[in-house]
């Protein structure tokens, strides 16, 4: 039986020193049905030119730019409209698939019918540490979901035959992930987990998961902008998403 085509989606941005480890790791997939999309966000440092070295006319790579810096819920759309693949996986420029990745997730939503799903996943931490980030819940909802983003972009799959092509909202910036997720339950199709840690997350001392001050500003952009809620009610929510996240540490 000929397997399904998956479209890896990549924004990259200023990612040379990281995106040849990123690569390496789709290479390695034992599932072999991929294509990846990498969508470098014009970075103005020569990361396009190194992309397309890198790749070496690799033709299950297709290396695309942006006219102008555009953050990263811009370059996921140009990938996702692009993709060819009835599944659409995510993983940024400094991370990485474990090689079982693919197989394990497809196989996991195939047996059982799964439109939306993510798995658990590891943290690389500045140090060389990593630590195991396990989801301690099998399937997520709406409601479930609106408390805290439980998913990780890295670890996320979703069957376009079933849900078509889900674009990233550019109405909350640096939480887009969070309001495609909310745009996937919010219709009742819920998010089940594969019970394994399948992916690698490089947490940087500058990302926005690092700086929990600025995430509750995203974070009540995304619930007052994309989930339209009151002011009273976004700022509940992001006191319950600041709470998870603090007894939620890496």
């Amino acid at each position: 039986m000929e397997k399904p085509l998956v479209s890896i989606i990549t924004p990259a941005y200023k990612c040379k020193n990281t995106i040849a480890e990123t690569y390496e790791s789709i290479k390695k997939q034992t599932f072999e049905s991929w294509e990846w999309i990498v969508v470098e966000d014009n970075s103005g440092d020569g990361s396009f030119e190194f992309i397309l070295n890198l790749v070496n006319s690799d033709e299950r790579v297709k290396v695309l730019q942006t006219s102008e810096n555009s953050g990263a819920a811009v370059a996921r759309n140009i990938g996702i409209k692009n993709a060819s693949g009835r599944f659409i996986a995510f993983l940024d420029s400094d991370d990485f698939f474990k090689p079982t990745k693919l197989e394990k997730q497809i196989l996991f939503m195939e047996n059982n019918g799964f439109a939306f799903s993510f798995t658990n996943y590891d943290v690389l931490l500045k140090d060389g540490t990593i630590k195991q980030h396990i989801i301690k819940r099998d399937v997520i909802d709406y409601k479930t979901l609106l408390k805290s983003n439980y998913i990780g972009c890295l670890t996320v799959i979703y069957d376009v035959e079933k849900l078509g092509k889900v674009y990233m909202p550019v109405d909350c910036e640096k939480r887009e992930d969070h309001g495609a997720w909310l745009d996937i339950v919010r219709n009742g199709t819920n998010a089940f987990r594969l019970n394994e840690s399948l992916s690698i997350y490089r947490l940087a001392g500058s990302s926005v998961s690092s700086n929990k001050a600025r995430m509750m500003k995203y974070q009540y952009r995304l619930y007052r902008n994309h989930e339209k809620f009151s002011v009273l009610k976004s700022c509940f929510y992001v006191i319950l998403c600041s709470l998870h996240k603090v007894f939620n540490k890496y």
